[in-house]
């Protein structure tokens, strides 16, 4: 179920959020989301950088702390759904609260 959920709404962002399809137009969009965040009073420390051809973001995550079974079961295919708006495929590469960080790799 989360998995299901969790795809949907990253479609949904993805969709609202896209201008284009390249690496760096998903950086812009996954930075406008998070700053819409911020402004919502939700602090992720977020942050994305492109080097070749891949984009890498990492975020201190505060869901984990309170919804845990979404980081087991809902993130990741939220994630991939909003990446598939920009034909990009994403792995994790590393989640809190094992890592100081949760970590993805997008490329094309």
């Amino acid at each position: 179920m989360f998995e299901v959920i969790g795809r949907k709404l990253g479609e949904f962002f993805g969709g609202l959020l896209s201008e284009g399809k390249s690496l760096d137009d998903l950086k812009r969009a996954l930075e406008r989301l998070f700053e819409e965040a911020e402004r919502q009073g939700i602090k992720f420390d977020f942050s994305a950088e492109v080097k070749d051809n891949v984009l890498i973001t990492r975020s201190k995550c505060p869901i984990h702390k309170l919804f845990s079974v979404w980081c087991e079961k809902g993130c990741l295919p939220f994630v991939e759904g909003f990446a598939s708006r920009f034909n990009v495929k994403v792995k994790r590469i590393s989640k809190q609260p094992e890592d100081d960080f949760c970590a993805f790799e997008f490329s094309e």
